[in-house]
């Protein structure tokens, strides 16, 4: 009989071991509070300093199918055509558009900048987890340098304002981890159980590669807390409450979108050029001045007292390299986890050496400089790191006031009189700041659908009042230089008359062949994209154009 208990409890022993959970003597920082301050106005600086984009993801998955639920125009790609993606992270971005409507301020002059802040806020979850884990995990010295670690990585704040799942799903998991060590042998009525599964969970649908981080998570609570039955209840319930939302808003069974998505990948596996099984890692060395690397370095040193951190940092990484498409900001999530690696790690050698001022200038003067190189991208081999996918060559000059200046002449065309219909030239839609900035019910042209309409002259002057290009020497007759920024360059018809042609609906529809045949193996029910991309001239109803 007590044999089998002492079997039972080893699990509990050993995840002990590992996570030394501890209960803090001391008060809560009281400089907690300013330096989250300090870290948001740090955020919102990069943030309203410009507009930068690292993945079209940005507009095409997340801001333009939120612009398109609040306003109803918008365009639609082939993700939301078949139903393969999550409205939550849209959703909630929709409901913060939806405020600055209500009040009147429903323009992108307010609302851009009003949702960079609020992710930039909800970003502040990370140092502030970080800070909290680290105080049950370590000590409430290296939980102050992870806070400042956290609040001030470069990082962790020049991404803070993207509505990008990985930085999202991050945010969510660093707390989930927090709640889930508090578990350990303490009383509890069960509400950090609950408040602990649905941070994990919700970490997992807004991005279902981090289910191992999350599982991770649950697990660890699971074997810790006294409240199993609470956690696993909990963990199922929002489950089944994510499933329920996601069939819903997609009018399909649960998880549609997931199992979409899921259907698709499997099959664009197998045809996507696959990079190397090692990029993740190479990136990794790299990144951060090489700093990540160090702190795992050191902390392989101590397994028995670093094992909890770097066990997730290897199944990140491990994941991810099977897959076939590989970018950087897939792995954002060992961020914070190498960070709490090396506040501890300067915490302890602090408290060994007995200098405790020194240790932390030179951490401080350390962090500051790479910092800062990360900023305005003078760290080696960044460039190769932070690439710019699917943006005609576009790539990042600077997180600070480096963006792109198509994003200026969209927010011009916003609020400029007379403007009935736009055409970019020299890009897709998929490059372009989307309805998201122009936001007028207007027809909305790119360089395939332009051309598809505009058979001549004659049908351009009755198409569009406005020309965006970044080529100098593009000039139509009967179109004049309105105004430039930078190397974009917008045209306005000569003549205010006749009346551009109205569409039916401002919900251009962007499937590729390509695409449509992916799906078609995922799905053999999977509907046929619109002709035309769904363009459907008002003065010709049922008609092609």
């Amino acid at each position: 009989m007590t044999k089998g208990k002492e079997t039972g409890e080893e699990p509990t022993r050993f995840l002990i071991s590992l996570i030394h959970p501890r209960t803090p003597d001391e008060p809560v920082w009281k400089h907690l509070p300013l330096v989250l301050l300090l870290g948001f106005i740090v955020r919102s600086a990069v943030a309203l300093s410009g507009d930068f984009i690292l993945h079209p993801d940005e507009i095409m998955q997340y801001l333009e199918p939120a612009h398109q639920l609040v306003f109803g125009n918008g365009v639609t790609y082939w993700e939301y055509f078949y139903g393969a993606r999550s409205w939550l992270v849209p959703g909630i971005t929709a409901c913060v558009i939806k405020l600055f409507d209500i009040v009147g301020l429903g323009e992108p002059v307010w609302y851009v900048g009003g949702v960079k802040l609020f992710f930039c806020a909800f970003s502040l979850l990370i140092p502030a987890g970080m800070y909290f884990f680290t105080r049950n995990h370590f000590s409430e010295a290296a939980a102050r340098v992870a806070l400042l670690a956290g609040a001030f990585w470069y990082e962790l704040v020049v991404f803070a304002h993207k509505p990008m799942t990985e930085f999202v799903a991050t945010a969510l998991l660093v707390v989930a981890f927090w709640l889930c060590i508090r578990s350990a042998g303490q009383k509890s009525s069960g509400k950090r159980e609950t408040v602990a599964a649905l941070t994990a969970v919700l970490a997992t649908a807004v991005r279902v590669q981090y289910a191992p981080l999350s599982l991770l998570a649950l697990g660890t609570a699971f074997v810790l807390t006294r409240r199993k039955i609470t956690l696993g209840l909990a963990t199922a319930f929002f489950l089944l409450a994510i499933g329920i939302f996601d069939a819903a808003t997609w009018n399909g069974g649960l998880f549609h979108s997931y199992l979409t998505n899921l259907r698709f990948n499997l099959v664009i596996g197998q045809v996507l050029m696959e990079t190397p099984s090692h990029q993740f890692l190479l990136w990794f060395l790299l990144a951060g001045g090489g700093l990540g690397a160090l702190c795992v370095a050191l902390g392989l040193l101590d397994l028995r007292r670093y094992g909890f951190l770097l066990a997730p940092i290897a199944a990140v990484l491990l994941f991810h390299s099977f897959q076939a498409q590989k970018e950087y900001r897939f792995i954002f999530a060992v961020i914070p986890l190498w960070l709490l690696l090396g506040s501890d790690i300067i915490a302890e050698l602090a408290s060994r050496l007995g200098r405790a001022r020194l240790v932390a200038g030179v951490a401080v003067g350390v962090f500051a400089l790479v910092s800062l190189a990360g900023v305005f991208k003078a760290l080696p081999y960044q460039n190769h790191i932070y690439r710019v996918y699917g943006m005609g060559g576009i790539g990042i000059g600077s997180f600070v006031g480096g963006g792109d200046t198509v994003f200026d002449a969209y927010r011009y065309l916003s609020r400029a009189p007379g403007v009935e219909a736009v055409w970019h030239v020299d890009r897709y839609y998929a490059n372009l700041p989307g309805y998201y900035y122009l936001h007028r019910k207007i027809p909305f042209y790119d360089s395939v659908r332009g051309p598809a309409n505009f058979t001549n002259l004659k049908t351009a002057l009755l198409s569009v009042t406005h020309i965006v290009s970044e080529n100098p020497v593009v000039s139509l007759s009967g179109y004049s230089l309105e105004r430039e920024f930078g190397n974009v360059r917008i045209l306005r018809r000569d003549v205010d008359e006749p009346e551009v042609r109205r569409w039916e609906s401002y919900n251009p529809v962007i499937v590729s062949d390509r695409l449509w045949i992916i799906m078609k193996h995922a799905d053999q029910d999977a509907s046929p994209p619109p002709a035309n991309s769904g363009i459907r001239f008002a003065e010709a109803k049922g008609t092609e154009p």
